[in-house]
């Protein structure tokens, strides 16, 4: 396995397949929305390719000490070939602090994208908040960082510098508050 993580602007249109296919639509921006805050300093969109094959891709926001990852995805052929443990590890490594949102796990697939990730160093947080309807449980690869509401909002708001992008990030999910169960 050779990894490497590039710059979308040539993936561009197997990584927004790829998003679309693998996030509910409650749960995703606007593609065009990723593409243009990652032209910025502060995210990046990213295509994961080993030897020049497309496999995945990430979306990581800076929270300043820490980095949310908000989307990962690996392509279906390609699941279950360990890619996504090496991509969370390639991550890891580079970001340090990583945190991340996924679904409260209450049924089989989300029970197991839990134990994915705490297989792969997150540990649960035993947080819970709820955005645009559904529960989400927080995950951190530092059992010592405390994931606090500010880091939450910092989140959305650190994806952009540009107000009328920030404006339609909040009418998507909420960027003013979070609320912790």
């Amino acid at each position: 396995m050779e990894l490497s993580y590039n710059n979308y602007f040539n993936y561009k249109n197997k990584i927004e397949d790829l998003y679309l296919n693998a996030f509910p639509k409650n749960e995703r921006f606007p593609f065009w929305i990723l593409e243009e805050c990652s032209k910025e300093n502060n995210s990046e969109l990213l295509a994961i390719t080993d030897n020049n094959i497309f496999v995945g891709m990430t979306y990581i926001v800076n929270c300043d000490d820490s980095y949310y990852l908000m989307y990962l995805a690996v392509k279906e052929s390609l699941r279950n070939k360990k890619y996504g443990s090496t991509i969370l590890k390639d991550l890891k490594e580079k970001y340090k602090i990583l945190f991340l949102s996924i679904e409260e796990p209450v049924n089989e697939i989300s029970k197991k994208r839990e134990k994915f990730y705490i297989n792969n160093g997150f540990y649960n947080t035993d947080t819970l908040y709820k955005d645009n309807g559904v529960i989400y449980e927080i995950l951190c690869t530092d059992k010592q960082y405390l994931v606090t509401r500010d880091k939450m909002l910092k989140r959305y708001k650190n994806m952009t510098n540009r107000s009328e992008i920030f404006s339609i990030i909040s009418n998507c999910f909420n960027s003013e508050f979070i609320e912790f169960k």
